[in-house]
C-alpha cells in the first residue's frame, strides 16, 4: 500500500493527463466513429512523431533551465543538406550521419553562446534559428528536393508488422532518453544543473559542459526528426517545420516541465503532452473544423499550458500572484 502511495505522489502529473486523454477519447469516439479505428490512432501518434523526437531534446534543455528556438531551422538546414547530398550520388546513410553532424553543431555553437559567451537562451537560439532558415532558403533558392533513394524512404514511411517506422522511431527514442535521464549520472546530473547550478559547480561538475551536451542532443534529434519527416514524405521542401519549436515546448510543458525554473519535468509527462496535442489536432480533423479555427485553437493550447506553468510555479514558491493567492485562500493556507 505504501509503494502504491509513493508511486501515486510520484505520477500525479502524469495520472492527470492520462484521464485527460482518456476522457477525450471516451468523448471522441462518442462524437465520430472513425476516431478508435487502429489506422487513426496510429495516424495520431505518427503525426506528432516529428513534434514527439523533437520534444525530447527541447526537455533536456528546459530541465537545465533553457530554451531552444532553433529546432525547426535545424532541421530545415540538416534535412535539405541531407537531401540534396542523396540526389548527388551520396549514400543515405552517410547523408544521414552528415545531417545529424549539422544538428549536433548547431547545439555545439548554442551552447557555446549561452554556457561561455553569456547570451541568453531565448535570443541566441533565436538568432541560430534565422541563421538556419536564411541559409537554407539561399542553399535551395526556395525550391522542394525529391526523388529519394527507396532505402531511405523505407527509413520514415516503411512499417514493421503493420507498425509506421515514424511511430516505432518517436517509442524508441522516448523510452531509451527516459531511462537516460532517469537511471544513468549524467541524466540526473542534468536535472541537478537546471535546479540548483550553484550547487553542482562547488560539488565539482561542469555545468557548461553539461548545458552544451543538451544543446548537441537537441539539435541532434531534430535532424534526426528531419530525417524521419523528408522520407516519410519524399520531400525535402523550402519551407518545412514552421512553429516547431512552439509545438515542442507546449508539449513538455503540458507534460509538467516549466519554462521558468530549470529541473522539473519527464519524459513520460511530454509524451503524454504529444499525444494530447495529437488528439487535438485529430479531433479538429475528424470534426471538419475550419482550419482557421484549428490555428486559434493551436495558440489557445500553447497560451494555456504557459499560463498553467506559471501559475503552478507561482504556486509551489508562494509568490503573491493572484490565482496562487485565490488557491491558498481557497485550501485555508496564508497568502
Amino acid at each position: 500500500m505504501g509503494i502504491m502511495i509513493r508511486l501515486y505522489r510520484h505520477f500525479t502529473e502524469q495520472l492527470v493527463l492520462l484521464a485527460i486523454i482518456v476522457g477525450f477519447s471516451i468523448f471522441m469516439s462518442l462524437a465520430s466513429p472513425h476516431f478508435l479505428k487502429a489506422g487513426n490512432l496510429l495516424n495520431i501518434v505518427q503525426y506528432v512523431s516529428v513534434y514527439g523526437i523533437t520534444a525530447i531534446g527541447m526537455t533536456m534543455v528546459i530541465l537545465t533551465g533553457g530554451i531552444n528556438l532553433s529546432v525547426g531551422g535545424t532541421l530545415a538546414m540538416s534535412a535539405w543538406v541531407c537531401a540534396f547530398a542523396m540526389l548527388n550520388g551520396v549514400p543515405w546513410q552517410l547523408a544521414g550521419l552528415i545531417c545529424l553532424a549539422i544538428g549536433a553543431l548547431v547545439g555545439v555553437i548554442n551552447g557555446c553562446a549561452v554556457s561561455y559567451i553569456g547570451i541568453p537562451p531565448l535570443i541566441a537560439t533565436l538568432a541560430l534559428e534565422q541563421i538556419n532558415r536564411g541559409l537554407q532558403l539561399v542553399f535551395s533558392k526556395g525550391k522542394p528536393l525529391h526523388s529519394f533513394p527507396e532505402e531511405f524512404l523505407e527509413f520514415g514511411a516503411g512499417k514493421i508488422l503493420g507498425v509506421p517506422m515514424p511511430v516505432i522511431w518517436t517509442i524508441v527514442l522516448f523510452l531509451v532518453f527516459a531511462f537516460f535521464l532517469g537511471k544513468m549520472r549524467l541524466g540526473r546530473t542534468i536535472y541537478a544543473v537546471g535546479g540548483n547550478p550553484q550547487a553542482t559547480r562547488i560539488a565539482g561538475v561542469n555545468n557548461s559542459r553539461v548545458i552544451i551536451l543538451v544543446y548537441v542532443l537537441s539539435g541532434a534529434l531534430a535532424s534526426f526528426a528531419g530525417l524521419i519527416l523528408v522520407a516519410r514524405i519524399n520531400s525535402a521542401p523550402a519551407v518545412i517545420a514552421q512553429g516547431l519549436d512552439m509545438q515542442a515546448i507546449t508539449a513538455c510543458v503540458i507534460g509538467g516541465a516549466s519554462v521558468t525554473c530549470g529541473g522539473k519535468g519527464r519524459l513520460v509527462g511530454t509524451f503524454l503532452g504529444i499525444i494530447i496535442m495529437g488528439l487535438i489536432q485529430n479531433s479538429l480533423d475528424l470534426l471538419n473544423v475550419s482550419a482557421y479555427y484549428q490555428t486559434f485553437a493551436q495558440g489557445l493550447v500553447i497560451f494555456l499550458a504557459v499560463s498553467l506553468d506559471a501559475i503552478r510555479n507561482s504556486y509551489a514558491a508562494g509568490d503573491g500572484g493572484l490565482l496562487s493567492i485565490l488557491l491558498r485562500r481557497r485550501k485555508g493556507e496564508p497568502a
